[in-house]
């Protein structure tokens, strides 16, 4: 520190210097006291705040980096977005079905926001219609399939991927996404709902004198028939059936399990198609793909 300021001890004038070199007696006390002074310790350091030399600059933050015009554009949103990510996975508890209070309706909010149709109201019960929402969120985002919101489901409900629809049609229309297991209520060329489904489990059966393999069919078809109530059938009673190909429907049950599980029609909640009925329709696209 001392080695990098100039010696204050030196008179400025010409006129002190030829002082000292006379040897003025004088001089050499100021020159002494000065000194003496300056080896203190509460001098020394108002001195070494204002002497010239190299000074430390605090790195800039994030926030500063990402406001410079000449900053790379998204940066303050992407580290927003990671925070967010990382507070809310950190500071959320662990929900199952029977939980209550406020983080159960954080939850809610955020799934109706991101359109998972299932659960209908931020109520703060974690009931059926709430798993099934977080079932069908967990599907989408490629999680376990098991309806408990730890933080990997926290932290995608932070920063979730947003499905897209297949088709953009100038009516509403459905897609089912088999690999996913899902549903898609897709309207003005968005995904307007996403409902947990259970196709075709892909297992053989007997009904009718005949064998016959579980598989929902793919392709491109439409409503043709509906039925508004429970309608019994070979294999099993079907809630307000919609018709799209031959005897295949989408429609309601009791039973709507996070796997392939059905003899090939599309499952839904019975809530679920409660809320639905009234947007379905004779002639409605149906669209239903493997990925």
């Amino acid at each position: 520190m001392f080695a990098s300021v100039s010696p204050p001890w030196c008179p400025p004038s010409r006129a002190g210097c030829q002082l000292l070199k006379e040897g003025s007696l004088m001089s050499r006390r100021f020159a002494i006291t000065l000194f003496t002074l300056l080896t203190v310790p509460a001098l020394v350091v108002p001195l070494a705040l204002v002497a010239p030399g190299p000074t430390a600059v605090a790195a800039p933050t994030s926030v500063a980096a990402d406001r410079s015009p000449s900053g790379p554009p998204g940066v303050a949103a992407r580290t927003a977005a990671t925070a967010a990510a990382t507070t809310m996975a950190a500071v959320r508890p662990t929900l199952r079905p029977g939980a209550r209070g406020s983080a159960v309706v954080t939850l809610q909010k955020r799934l109706v926001a991101l359109h998972y149709f299932d659960v209908s109201v931020a109520d703060g019960v974690f009931g059926q219609n709430t798993y099934h929402a977080v079932v069908a969120f967990q599907k989408v985002q490629g999680l376990g399939r098991d309806g408990i919101v730890g933080p990997a489901t926290w932290a995608k409900l932070a920063r979730p991927y947003v499905p897209a629809p297949r088709y953009r049609l100038a009516t509403a229309s459905l897609e089912v996404n088999l690999a996913r297991q899902v549903l898609y209520y897709v309207r003005n060329g968005a995904i307007q709902r996403i409902i947990d489904a259970s196709t075709g489990s892909g297992k053989w059966y007997y009904s009718q004198g005949r064998w016959a393999k579980a598989v929902t069919p793919t392709g491109r078809f439409k409503i043709y028939s509906r039925y508004n109530g429970w309608q019994s059938g070979p294999l099993g009673s079907l809630y307000r059936p919609n018709y799209f190909y031959g005897g295949y429907a989408v429609h309601g049950m009791t039973s709507v399990p996070a796997y392939p599980a059905s003899h090939g029609c599309v499952r839904m909640t019975v809530p679920t198609m409660n809320r639905m009925w009234s947007t379905l329709r004779i002639g409605m696209p149906v669209a239903i793909y493997r990925s």
